[in-house]
């Protein structure tokens, strides 16, 4: 495997349709074929979604009209037939290099004839080698740069990226000297790439489904008791309960009136305190995770208050501990600090003694 600097004509660089970015806004699947790359409709819907707010290319189309485009960081790109090419890297930088020429085709670009001539034909570098080695660099090129790189995917991303890989017979141990992320990482990422997986084919709740709740299961898979609330099975990577599974979705998803049981990621962890508790479950069904916490933190609070009984026990063990302590003649083994702080003590006992009798003198008046 080599890269190759090529000079090529832009409209020969085809913006990559499989784009993982496009997960970020878009629900299609990212399966299109090779044959298609080419096809005008696909690159249209491509740079469409490139053009997105999102990836931002507006700002780096200014940056280009106004400084030019330097080769700081080539573009990176595989052939795909006789005149094309397809992005493996770069496709912002494709982008907006494509919407200055478009711009400057309306009048509405500031760039010099010799400004566009210099954008109509760049220099590339391309992959070469066996079409199974090239497309294992192209993996290997988009996980440095985006995986743990310069402007990293998000975590979804990374998840679809991985699951791709792996999906192509890769090892975790294989990716992770790819892309310099730890195995263990790599296993959360797919793990948690699969039950969202599962969550985005839902026949009733798929419609709720957004990439950045891969947050929240996240969460929910770092969490045994969470698991095994959801029914996780460690062999196929998915939640077997279906009736606490769809709970969850349910929570994810806005009532009528738009309001979520479980709006940010940080709120699944504290499910944990909940998922034993079938009244603070029911508030949760209700959207109310603030009245379920306030359920539990109230029957927590009852569970440790004490009772006079208990308070008595206490106090009659306390005196009989001092009595051992004068019978086996255990005093001279006391520092003056303990002789202090028992007499504080003891003083202290006396005035609220005393408070507690006029109090109940009182009472019986």
């Amino acid at each position: 495997m080599i890269l190759t600097p090529v000079s090529v004509s832009i409209d020969h660089i085809l913006l990559d349709p499989n784009n993982p970015r496009f997960a970020d806004i878009s629900d299609e699947s990212l399966n299109i074929p090779q044959s298609k790359f080419s096809d005008e409709k696909v690159q249209k819907s491509a740079y469409d979604k490139m053009m997105h707010p999102r990836f931002d290319v507006q700002s780096l189309a200014a940056s280009i009209e106004t400084v030019g485009f330097f080769k700081v960081d080539n573009l990176v790109a595989r052939k795909i037939d006789d005149d094309n090419y397809v992005v493996v890297e770069g496709n912002r930088r494709t982008t907006a290099i494509k919407h200055l020429l478009n711009q400057h085709s309306l009048g509405q670009s500031i760039l010099s004839d010799e400004g566009i001539t210099k954008l109509r034909t760049i220099e590339i570098l391309v992959i070469e080698g066996e079409i199974e080695d090239i497309e294992d660099v192209s993996k290997v090129i988009q996980g440095i740069r985006n995986v743990s790189g310069i402007k990293e995917w998000d975590a979804y991303q990374k998840a679809q990226y991985i699951n791709d890989l792996i999906g192509k017979g890769k090892s975790p141990a294989t990716i992770s000297k790819m892309i310099g992320m730890s195995v263990r990482e790599i296993n959360r990422y797919y793990k948690t790439f699969s039950v969202m997986s599962q969550f985005k084919k839902d026949e009733e709740y798929s419609s709720y489904w957004k990439h950045s709740f891969f947050s929240h299961f996240d969460e929910v898979l770092k969490r045994p008791a969470l698991r095994n609330f959801m029914g996780w099975n460690e062999e196929s990577y998915l939640f077997e309960n279906q009736e606490n599974t769809r709970r969850f979705y349910e929570w994810l998803a806005p009532d009528e009136e738009g309001n979520i049981a479980l709006s940010d990621a940080h709120n699944v962890r504290q499910l944990v305190h909940l998922v034993h508790e079938p009244v603070a479950l029911n508030y949760l069904d209700d959207r109310n995770l603030q009245k379920a916490m306030n359920y539990i933190e109230q029957k927590n609070f009852n569970a440790q208050k004490v009772t006079l009984t208990e308070c008595m026990g206490k106090i009659t063990n306390a005196i009989e501990a001092f009595k051992n302590i004068v019978a086996e003649g255990l005093e001279a083994d006391m520092s003056n600090d303990e002789v202090n702080d028992l007499k504080s003590s003891i003083s202290e006992m006396k005035k609220q003694l005393d408070r507690i009798a006029i109090l109940k003198q009182g009472e019986n008046q």
